[in-house]
């Protein structure tokens, strides 16, 4: 495995506390989360707009596009919720309780995925040891919460 996919997911995890903090912080100026959750789609829809025209990426066939299956239109639904979830809670219970609940949720989720490959994920079992380590991080969030 690359390191560099690894430091690109450890960026992204870095930056996600920040992205929580400045959607809530827009929210309280403005006085509305999902206005702010809305600013924040929008700027970054712009940002990959601005990105994929200058990287000269190819665009898929309006055919190709309308052939996709109805689902795959949710994730950035999905997304927004996530935003605007942050924005809403993260002011209430702090960043870290925040982030352990919502990785906590995504470990839950993505073993049942992977268990069943769903999604195109690669098949990979449950088994002892992976949940083992989502009830510890439970316990951690747990912790967390706690002190």
């Amino acid at each position: 495995m690359s390191y560099g996919y690894l430091v690109l997911a450890l960026v992204g995890g870095v930056l996600i506390p920040l992205q929580v903090g400045i959607n809530s912080d827009l929210a309280r100026r403005i006085d509305g989360s999902l206005i702010a959750a809305l600013i924040s789609f929008s700027v970054g829809a712009a940002s990959l707009f601005i990105y994929s025209l200058a990287s000269r990426v190819s665009w898929p066939s309006g055919s190709t596009v309308s052939q996709l299956p109805w689902w795959m239109w949710t994730g950035g639904m999905l997304g927004a919720y996530i935003v605007w979830v942050s924005i809403v809670v993260g002011p209430r219970i702090g960043g870290l309780a925040l982030l352990a609940l919502i990785i906590s949720g995504q470990l839950g989720a993505s073993i049942v995925f992977d268990h069943f490959g769903w999604l195109g994920f690669p098949v990979r079992e449950i088994s002892l040891g992976r949940v083992g380590g989502v009830v510890l991080l439970a316990a951690g969030v747990y912790l967390v919460q706690k002190f």
